[in-house]
């Protein structure tokens, strides 16, 4: 009868997932670079001057860098959710008609090869 409990919590916990020691790899996960990266001059990309980004950023009215993952929805005092839903609007656009682009995770990450692709600096 112990035995057959024992199977029986064993299916329960490997149906859970338990046993599974290491989690799946993603590249995407894990190489995936700061979203302030993804941010690139379509005439540069790979090659986008930082410094100039980070200035047209806060032109567009971002207020914290937070080590690149920027400010676009975080809440401050005084926001409702759709004050924050406009203001990340209105950033990007801004940072479009100034001429950057956005190149997400898939664009800068070589996923079969585990690498960065080098389009966002």
């Amino acid at each position: 009868m112990r035995i057959l409990y024992l199977l029986m919590l064993s299916a329960i916990l490997s149906a859970c997932n338990t046993f599974n020691v290491v989690p799946g790899y993603s590249p995407y996960v894990s190489l995936a670079p700061l979203q302030i990266q993804g941010w690139q001059k379509s005439d540069t990309i790979g090659r986008t001057n930082v410094d100039r980004r980070w200035q047209d950023f806060q032109d567009c009215g971002v207020k914290k860098y937070f080590d690149g993952s920027l400010d676009l929805n975080n809440r401050y005092p005084g926001m409702t959710s759709e004050d924050v839903s406009k203001r990340s609007k209105a950033i990007r656009s801004c940072m479009k008609n100034k001429g950057y682009i956005y190149l997400g995770e898939t664009e800068c990450v070589d996923g079969k090869n585990n690498k960065l692709t080098g389009l966002c600096n």
